[in-house]
Order: C-alpha cells, then structure tokens, then sequence
C-alpha cells in the first residue's frame, strides 16, 4: 500500500466499505510476502555482511555450514559415482549369466522335446505291437481251426501255408517293434541323464551368480545407505544456514535507512530487492495504522 492507497483505504473505513478484516488479511499476506523477500535478501547478501558487527558471528556460521555441506556434497558424489560403478558390474555380470543360463534353459527345451517326441514314438509302437500280437493270435486260431477242418483239403492246405507266412512276417514285425521301442528307450533314458546334467548346471550357475554378486550388493546397499544418510546431513545443514539466513535479511531489512557504510554498501547491491522490501513495510505500517484508528472511534 502506498500514500494514495492508505488515504483510499482511510476513506473506505469511514464509509463503512473496508473492514477491519480485510485490512488484518492485507497484514497477514503481506507480512508473509516481506518475510520471504527478507529471506531472499540474506541468502544473497550474506557473502558481504563479513564487516558488520552484528552480522559477523552469522557470516562465519553460514561459511562454516557451507563448508560442511560442500564436504558432504563431494562424499557424497563420490559414494554416489562408486555406486553407479558397482551397479554397471553387477548389471555386466547379470547380463552374462542370464546369456549362460538361456543358452542352458534352451538345450533343455530342446532335449525335453526330443525326449517327448521319442515317448511318442514308443506309444506308437506299442500300439502296433498290440494290433500285430491280436493280428497273429486270430492268424493263430484260424489256422488252427483250418488245420482241425480239412487236413486232405488241397485248398486248406495252400490257405495253411499262406497263413503261416503272414503269422511270420507278424513275428518278424513284433520283433521288429520290440527293438525299436528299447532302442527309443535307452535314448529317452539317455536324454533324461543330459537334462537332469542341465538342471544340475543351471542350478550351479544360478549359485555361482549370487555368490559373484553378493559383495556387491550387500557394498551397493551400504553405499545406498551412506548416499541417504549424507543427503539427510546436508538437508539439516541446510537447514541451520535458512536461519542464519534469515537473520541476515531480516537485520538487514529493519536498517533500510541506516547510514552505516557497510550496511548502506550491502543494500546498494540488492536495489531491485530493497525496493521491494521497503514497499511491504511501508504498506504494512500504513494497514496497522488504519487498523488502530478503526479500533480508536
């Protein structure tokens, strides 16, 4: 608020247009507004206030936190470029087992399917081994029943003899199927041991991993760990420095009009800043002094 406004302001109250209200909620935003430009102020003017008396215990402490964090922030860096490191071996050595254990999950598969394939084979086999067994059981039977009916029949005796050379090719195929289904045995038996080899070394591997890996995770975690708890350091020291800031700014802000060198010197390097300040203090006092004559009639 400026002159104009607070004769305005003064007028409005005798009006009855402006409440007391109003005015209080002016105070309040503009004490607000002024309370962080006084902030602002300190942290850009504490470099220069070393030469004020009243001002030089917050200048070192400032400096001193400032040196503090800057320790902190470079442990930190440096904790932060370790880790980043650690997780490039850690995701390198990942990368080259998971290549390993693929390349084993595959030849798994693969043998699993072929031993999956063989069993089918050997259900197949199976299969016909029955159908020729009951083809020379009723091959069996009827020769026998042919031989029963017509031992002086020349035409029995020739259906005979070619029913025996069936009933032989039936033995030589069930033979034949026996052979097979043993051989697709021993092979399935044989691709069972590889398989049970392959999970034995996928196991081993996943093992090996972790055992590769684990000092660096458990040194990954403590470095996470180190990288918080510096960070939390540096936040509460940063912390300190906004009061000292304060202190400064707000020092600075009630001496607007001092005529100290090293005061006036410092104030001449924030203009834009003082002008600012000096507006919402002068406003406030002007909404005060509506305020109190309000409370006078």
């Amino acid at each position: 608020m400026n002159a104009f406004g607070y004769f305005f302001h003064r007028i409005g109250s005798k009006l009855g247009i402006l409440s007391e209200r109003h005015r209080w909620g002016a105070i309040n935003r503009e004490t607000q507004i002024l309370s962080e430009a006084e902030d602002l102020l300190g942290r850009l003017a504490w470099p220069d206030v070393k030469d004020i008396d009243d001002l030089s215990g917050e200048y070192w402490q400032i400096r001193d936190l400032d040196q503090q964090q800057e320790m902190l922030r470079q442990a930190s860096l440096a904790a932060d470029e370790r880790n980043e490191q650690l997780r490039e071996s850690l995701y390198d050595i990942e990368d080259a087992a998971e290549a390993r254990l693929k390349g084993l999950r595959e030849l798994k598969s693969k043998r699993m399917e072929e031993a999956l394939g063989l069993m089918r084979e050997i259900d197949q086999l199976k299969d016909w081994k029955e159908e020729t067994k009951k083809k020379y059981t009723n091959l069996k039977s009827k020769i026998e029943l042919m031989r029963r009916l017509g031992q002086n029949d020349e035409d029995i005796s020739s259906e005979v003899v070619k029913t025996e050379a069936a009933m032989a090719r039936l033995k030589e195929e069930f033979t034949g199927d026996l052979g097979d289904i043993s051989a697709k045995t021993t092979a399935i038996e044989t691709l069972e041991n590889e398989i049970a080899a392959i999970e034995t070394e996928l196991n081993e591997s996943k093992s090996k991993v972790k055992e590769e890996t684990a000092e660096l995770t458990a040194e990954v975690g403590r470095l996470s760990k180190q990288i918080a708890e510096l960070s939390a350091k540096i936040g509460a020291l940063e912390n300190a420095k906004s009061n000292f800031y304060f202190t400064v700014g707000h020092y600075l802000s009630n001496r607007l009009e001092s005529r100290s060198p090293d005061i006036v010197a410092v104030l001449r390097k924030h203009r834009p800043l003082i002008s600012r300040i000096f507006y919402y203090r002068r406003s406030i006092a002007l909404n005060q002094q509506l305020t109190r004559k309000d409370k006078s009639r």
